[in-house]
């Protein structure tokens, strides 16, 4: 059995987030990532059992950066407003400062077996046992996970994939954002 590298394996990942970025998940085949990667395809093999195993497995590491980026920035010592600032901001920061991995997340969410793989088990469990203390204390309304993030979320990733026609408003318009979501969330 040949050994492992973590060089080769890190090219492997590398390879599949932009032949994904570029040609789709459909559209990124295992010879296709090798080539990229400058490696065999048998030499895939050795690191993931399957296409599938790979795409879950590099996808896992990738979703759990922007919540480890935001877990980076909130504490249980803030006021509710400033954990919403902070999601905000974080949220936006991450998407602009890690552009790749934002679009690499965000197209691979939209496959509904890698979500369910990875997402609804493993994506931002201590941002959200956090939120569940606010709503326990009832600072933040009982909303559901999905629903906070969706309104949470969805606006930062428009402004972030938009910041080229908002500029130089963009502080404004986060601002906007953290004072609606504020009158939209707290108690």
């Amino acid at each position: 059995m040949r050994t492992k590298d973590g060089d080769k394996q890190q090219r492997i990942k590398q390879a599949t987030v932009s032949l994904i970025l570029r040609e789709g998940i459909d559209g990124t085949s295992v010879s296709k990532i090798a080539r990229e990667a400058g490696v065999s395809p048998a030499t895939i093999y050795v690191y993931y059992d399957s296409k599938e195993a790979m795409l879950s497995e590099v996808f896992r590491e990738y979703a759990r950066q922007p919540y480890d980026y935001l877990n980076e920035r909130i504490d249980a010592r803030m006021a509710p407003e400033d954990l919403i600032e902070a999601i905000v901001r974080g949220c936006y920061s991450f998407s602009v400062e890690h552009e790749d991995v934002f679009s690499f997340v965000e197209q691979c969410s939209r496959c509904p077996t890698l979500r369910e793989a990875v997402c609804e088990r493993e994506c931002g469990c201590d941002l959200f046992d956090l939120i569940h203390v606010y709503q326990g204390r009832r600072l933040i309304r009982a909303y559901s996970d999905w629903s906070l993030w969706a309104v949470m979320a969805a606006p930062v990733r428009f402004l972030a994939a938009n910041r080229r026609s908002i500029e130089p408003d963009v502080e404004t318009r986060l601002g906007e954002l953290v004072e609606m979501l504020c009158a939209m969330l707290l108690c």
